[in-house]
């Protein structure tokens, strides 16, 4: 627990120092440049986007599930994370007025969570004496997902005067923050055979599973941003399409905590109609690595959209991905790099303050 602390105060210096340096440009540009340009200097932005997730974190399948009547990988879906979520946006910019520009801080947040209950069992039979002991299989598995990506950006408008009237064309730098973290959970209890006799032994295995995997990484970033006009009077609103695209690269830490446990049980029926019955442990089975990992994660990512702009605000639809390599640790009893992805339509309505 002292690790993961001592990491998110880690995240939060390097906010907080981002944080003020952004305020001491903006003391610089605000006093260097003015004129008489009616947009707002200050701008808030909320939005929201449904997000497909991309993961594939290994599957807990003991090794008793091979000799089951069932299909062994019946359940192996509900043990990752959930394949979407509904992601919240938020992001304050400032734009001195007569320069060409621009300071922001933003947050992205999503979370998740799924839970699930697979039962089966072999078809009812006649036995002796009707005592038929049928074959089974219950699987129950939980699963969540959060992820945090905090950006923290200098930007300037190139003004390239490749994109007609109107058009812009804006190149920030700054600060990339992101953590992702997940948890998964799962219990299987197995009778692989069934059991007619009145006498008899039979086995019955029972297995446990709990993960929690985590990401925490900071790093350089760089994106594009652009826009043209589409139609409209800039004067009064515009309609514009807007693109871009951003990569960063995050050094932080991969941590994965796992227990596992499987037992192997033996049972022995005497008696009329299996009246007596004795319990007893064949084998048992413990496992739980736990592993802490430097990684390098290259991030790339962009966005198209429309935009419908007044004087001050603005309403944008569009779609957005955003893909971290190598992001996180799916492994159980070995460690496999996963990459996490986050790709979806999205909205968002931005209010331009003061001016």
């Amino acid at each position: 627990m002292s690790e993961f602390r001592r990491e998110s105060q880690m995240g939060f210096r390097w906010g907080l120092l981002t944080t003020v340096s952004a305020i001491a440009l903006l003391g610089i540009a605000y006093g260097a440049k003015a004129s008489d340009n009616d947009r707002p200097p200050f701008w808030i932005e909320l939005g929201g986007q449904f997000a497909q997730e991309q993961g594939d974190e290994e599957a807990f399948s003991p090794a008793f599930l091979s000799a089951s009547p069932f299909d062994a990988a019946s359940h192996t879906e509900l043990e990752k994370n959930p394949p979407s979520s509904w992601d919240g946006t938020a992001k304050v910019s400032f734009e001195p007025v007569g320069t060409d520009w621009a300071f922001s801080a933003s947050i992205l947040y999503g979370k998740s969570n799924r839970s699930g209950l697979v039962s089966q069992q072999t078809a009812h039979g006649s036995g002796h004496y009707g005592n038929v002991y049928q074959a089974y299989q219950i699987f129950k598995a939980r699963s969540s997902e959060s992820h945090t990506v905090l950006d923290f950006q200098t930007g300037r408008d190139v003004g390239l005067g490749m994109l007609g009237r109107g058009g812009r064309s804006t190149v920030n730098v700054g600060v990339r923050y992101a953590q992702f973290e997940s948890r998964s959970s799962a219990s299987i209890q197995s009778q692989p055979t069934n059991i007619v006799a009145s006498y008899g032994n039979y086995h019955k295995f029972y297995a446990s599973f709990a993960a929690k995997r985590k990401f925490t990484g900071v790093g350089p970033s760089l994106s594009w941003d652009a826009s043209a006009d589409l139609i409209g009077n800039p004067s009064e609103s515009v309609l514009t399409f807007d693109w871009g695209l951003n990569g960063a690269i995050l050094f932080g830490r991969q941590r994965t905590q796992i227990h596992h446990q499987t037992t192997n049980e033996g049972v022995t029926r005497h008696g009329p109609l299996g009246t007596y019955f004795y319990h007893y442990q064949i084998s048992q089975t413990h496992a739980s690595p736990g592993r802490s990992k430097q990684v390098t994660v290259p991030n790339f990512g962009g966005f198209a959209g429309v935009s419908w702009n007044y004087s001050d605000a603005k309403v944008t639809l569009g779609y957005r991905a955003d893909f971290f390599f190598g992001a996180m640790d799916s492994g159980i009893d070995a460690a496999k790099k996963e990459d996490v992805g986050f790709y979806g339509p999205f909205a968002a309505i931005s209010i331009g303050i003061g001016g």
